[in-house]
């Protein structure tokens, strides 16, 4: 797997699809952590582990946020 620059942090690293729920990335969105339009962007693993963390530790407002539909690519 090539190095390549990640879309959310721009660092080179090895990125790789990761997959949220509706709902979790409707609270990344609104907490400003990730943009929409990275939803189905391949991210390095140190993006991944920061929004994940962000949201173990925010679990009680992410049960809070409405869930939203996104369009995903196929």
């Amino acid at each position: 797997m090539k190095t390549q620059e990640c879309p959310r942090c721009a660092n080179p690293a090895r990125l790789s699809k990761r997959t949220f729920s509706d709902q979790a990335l409707a609270a990344l969105i609104v907490w400003n952590d990730l943009t929409e339009n990275l939803i189905d962007e391949s991210i390095c693993e140190d993006c991944y582990s920061e929004l994940r963390d962000i949201l173990i530790e925010r679990i009680e407002e992410v049960k809070a946020v409405k869930p939203r539909t996104f369009n995903r690519a196929s």
